[in-house]
């Protein structure tokens, strides 16, 4: 049996988690081919990574929501709308489950956030093409592999505060820190004044299903066939995510 074990000691994000999975084996060329199946409407293709990016958008709404939508729409994508998106493709069910699983759990961390709900909440940044396209080929890298488990180490989290639009958000960020109820994933503090686990990050390994795991190495769950490593934008000085594949 298959099984991921996610290496959070130097953070989380979506599109960390992603490039692990691709250099773990997913195609990336299979990927691409799922991704582009989403009809994206008429916004423009958002190219931004989002871990590189997030910091100055992905929190403007949450100082902004209920203001007027004077963004372009592909900031204000509301989560019933990239859930019609994602299930109306022609992908794979198991992907599109995946997928909607991540989205759902960001949209029930903002929908508390803002006082929102399901039905009325809206993204910024984690609404974006980009992004979109991020989750999705995270769902269809994880089905790729064929791992029946997914386990997740202690996720590591700067302190103090982040600057965006709006002034001053507190790390862990508000989003980050709803999402945590859903969870009984272990947190680290550490001594380093940046955001190092992001709403999408945290989203990604809730809508997947990973599973906390206690063990100090992944060769404590089984055979390590292969590693991973998603490096994000920021220098923390601590290197990548790691996502090892194991057989069990």
């Amino acid at each position: 049996m298959k099984a991921l074990y996610i290496d959070c000691t130097n953070g989380v994000s979506g599109d960390m988690v992603l490039m692990a999975l691709t250099e773990l084996g997913a195609d990336e060329a299979e990927i691409e081919k799922t991704v582009m199946k989403i009809d994206m409407g008429s916004c423009c293709c958002d190219h931004n990574h989002e871990h590189g990016h997030e910091h100055h958008h992905e929190h403007d709404h949450e100082h902004d929501h209920g203001h007027g939508h004077h963004h372009h729409h592909d900031h204000q994508r509301s989560f019933k709308q990239i859930e019609a998106m994602i299930n109306e493709a022609d992908i794979d069910g198991a992907v599109k489950e995946k997928a909607v699983a991540i989205y759902k759990a960001i949209a029930l961390a903002e929908a508390e956030v803002h006082g929102a709900d399901l039905e009325t909440v809206h993204f910024h940044e984690v609404g974006r093409d980009r992004a979109i396209m991020n989750i999705v080929g995270t769902a269809a890298a994880v089905s790729m592999l064929e791992a029946e488990e997914i386990y997740v180490s202690p996720l590591h989290d700067g302190q103090g505060a982040i600057i965006c639009s709006h002034g001053e958000i507190p790390v862990p960020v508000p989003a980050v820190a709803a999402m945590k109820k859903q969870c009984d994933y272990e947190f680290v503090t550490e001594d380093i004044d940046m955001e190092m686990v992001t709403p999408s990050g945290l989203g990604t390994l809730i809508g997947l299903g990973a599973v906390r795991c206690d063990a100090a190495s992944a060769e404590e769950l089984g055979k390590v066939v292969k590693t991973g490593e998603g490096v994000g934008t920021r220098d923390t000085g601590r290197g990548g995510l790691v996502i090892s594949l194991i057989e069990k």
